[in-house]
């Protein structure tokens, strides 16, 4: 692991001049006294990597810290939640560039309350994830407006799964200081979910209902203001028209879940997505968390064409 997560770095320094790591580094350097004295934990666990790969902790954080780069690639997905009678379920479709896919893992974190399990990449925090007692999260980036200053989205991502249910996340993601714009939706064990759209100008605006889905561009009026119209035209063309098919399922179970991520209509730029010139990105890995069973389904691919594996994390004692 510690070869890859030097790769990584090695990968993102490449990706950048001088001046754009130099002044990453200068936000990141920022933030990371924000989640030092905040959030000692995430810290700790940033600190842990760095021991074990033998790079700098600053280097390490930017691995969780795209959003500190201007430019930062982006990868597009469709997100959706929904409540069911002894639980909830929360699904994704990740998208990325070709290629990506090789690049992920499943960690199982088996730290006692602290357990979780994250898709993740070498050396990040984790891209989405469920804990112990059946928190699940999963996120959509959103073309909105950018702070000089903040918590990149990996960070608050793990800080949101440090809690037991879908509210109490929702009333610390209003809390947090963010870098940039994004999408998250929860579920939990008791049957609850909750969605929420953050501006770093306006804040946090909360989506509702028994089922919910979303894709790459805001739809709280509030937010869908700040949203930066024609980069989501040149980065995600395809995110309104997935939205418009992911509307049309009927989303209340895993099944249902099943179903909407193999949507491969309007391909190659679908629901369950395949690289195109438009939009050269594909979907990666899918994702379903059966909150209830603390159970996630995982594919990795294209999910109309591979097998989901369950994995469920221990809940002997989870609460």
């Amino acid at each position: 692991m510690s070869s890859a997560i030097h790769d990584a770095n090695r990968r993102q320094r490449q990706t950048c001049n001088d001046s754009d790591l130099r002044h990453a580094a200068q936000r990141a350097a920022s933030s990371w006294h924000q989640l030092e004295a905040g959030f000692p934990k995430v810290a700790a666990e940033i600190r842990g990597i760095a021991e074990g790969s033998g790079l700098a902790p600053l280097d390490v954080y930017l691995l969780s810290g795209f959003d500190f780069f201007e430019g930062a690639p982006s990868s597009g997905c469709t997100t959706a939640a929904c409540t069911i009678g002894d639980g909830a379920i929360v699904a994704q479709n990740w998208d990325a560039p070709p290629g990506t896919d090789r690049n992920l893992v499943l960690m199982i974190h088996e730290a006692g309350d602290d357990s979780l399990m994250m898709v993740t990449s070498p050396g990040t925090l984790g891209w989405v994830g469920m804990n112990r007692t059946g928190l699940a999260l999963v996120t959509n980036d959103l073309m909105l407006d950018v702070q000089g200053h903040g918590l990149p989205t990996l960070a608050v991502r793990r800080i949101l799964l440090s809690h037991g249910r879908a509210c109490d996340a929702m009333n610390a993601v209003r809390q947090l200081d963010h870098r940039a714009g994004r999408c998250y939706l929860l579920g939990d064990a008791h049957g609850d979910i909750a969605g929420v759209e953050i501006s770093p100008m306006i804040g946090a605006w909360p989506l509702s209902g028994h089922s919910i889905v979303h894709t790459n561009h805001p739809i709280v009026p509030a937010t869908a203001l700040m949203e930066d119209i024609e980069a989501v035209a040149h980065v995600y063309p395809s995110s309104r028209e997935r939205l418009r098919a992911a509307r049309a399922h009927t989303v209340a179970c895993g099944e249902d879940m099943r179903r909407l991520l193999a949507d491969t209509n309007g391909s190659p730029d679908a629901i369950c997505k395949t690289a195109s010139r438009r939009e050269p990105t594909q979907t990666a890995f899918s994702i379903i968390f059966d909150c209830a069973k603390r159970q996630a389904s995982v594919c990795l691919g294209r999910p109309d064409r591979s097998r989901y594996h369950a994995f469920t994390l221990d809940v002997a004692t989870a609460v």
